[in-house]
């Protein structure tokens, strides 16, 4: 039988290759261990505290961030500053969530958690937090206070306003009566008022019949000629001014039926002025029956060339019953 022929160790030729040694399972010398010193490849290496993979460039600061959000927040100026200009806009434009993301927004900075639009963490915080945090309660608090101030002189002023308002009243004619004497103003019945027909009741009153057995007792009460009538300004008179007459209708036997239109008036000339119709609770002489023993009183108003003037009195029928003459002086 023949054997194969292994090499002689001492015979002369090539030699086999070294085996290499076996890497050391329970942390023994490894071979690689002189190319990747350290922890396993591939893993981050944290650096200096603060420090990471955020891109190259200067920091934003954390003191610019915080003033801008106390005072600017509402207005998103704290993000436009950390280059977040979408969510700054929307900021901008719902008046900072309508104080609510402000605030938050505040709160986030002051407890160090703000970042930029890289991630970066802000620039100064660590040195400056403590300081800022007082600033801001300090500015909070007077803001309280101020707002509180603010309220209650709102309220009293209001109380003070609801205490001396003047109730809306319905605007009067002027007076002659009441007026300081001047030739432009007021009228004065001309020889007491008295009538040139119908009888004589006493001074500025007479007595008119106005139907059948039905007479009625009309007393000037004052009267004034002015160039508009209070309250309804947009009136512009057409002859110069407005004569204006408060009168007393009463019945004394019957009954009768008062109103402005019973009244017609005529300048110097003899032109008929216009009868003026006031408006609601300007006390003009109102349109209703009148029984007897009733008095009705009001006031009567024309548009009529200032002068003598001649007021005339109808009947139920439209037939002159009455007249006297009024001259402003």
């Amino acid at each position: 039988m023949s054997h194969p022929n292994f090499p002689n160790p001492s015979q002369s030729g090539p030699s086999a290759p070294p085996i290499p040694p076996a890497p050391s399972t329970f942390g023994g010398p490894s071979t690689f261990e002189g190319h990747y010193p350290g922890a396993p490849q591939g893993d981050y290496q944290p650096g200096p505290h603060g420090s990471g993979p955020y891109p190259d460039g200067p920091r934003k600061s954390f003191m610019t961030t915080w003033i801008l959000s106390l005072l600017l927040g509402t207005f998103g100026a704290d993000r436009f500053y950390l280059g977040k200009i979408g969510s700054g806009i929307a900021k901008l434009l719902t008046a900072g969530g309508l104080g609510i993301v402000a605030i938050v927004d505040l709160i986030i900075t002051l407890t160090g958690n703000t970042r930029d639009k890289d991630g970066r963490p802000l620039e100064g915080y660590p040195e400056n937090k403590k300081k800022a945090w007082i600033i801001t309660g300090v500015v909070w608090l007077i803001s309280i206070i101020t707002g509180i101030l603010l309220t209650i002189m709102s309220v009293a002023m209001i109380g003070a306003a609801l205490d001396n308002r003047k109730l809306p009243v319905s605007p009067e004619l002027p007076s002659a009566s009441q007026a300081a004497p001047n030739p432009s103003r007021g009228t004065t019945p001309s020889n007491g008022a008295a009538p040139s027909s119908g009888a004589d009741a006493g001074a500025n009153s007479f007595v008119a019949t106005v139907s059948e057995g039905n007479t009625v007792k009309i007393s000037v009460l004052d009267s004034i000629y002015t160039a508009e009538i209070p309250g309804m300004t947009y009136m512009q008179p057409k002859n110069g001014g407005f004569l204006a007459v408060k009168v007393s209708w009463e019945t004394l036997t019957g009954s009768s039926f008062s109103s402005p239109s019973n009244f017609k008036v005529y300048d110097a000339e003899g032109k008929e002025g216009e009868l003026v119709y006031l408006d609601d609770g300007m006390g003009a002489l109102p349109t209703d029956e009148v029984g007897a023993g009733d008095v009705r009183q009001g006031v009567i108003a024309f548009d009529v060339k200032k002068g003598p003037t001649q007021v005339v009195v109808n009947d139920d029928f439209g037939d002159k019953t009455a007249t006297f003459t009024l001259t402003p002086q």
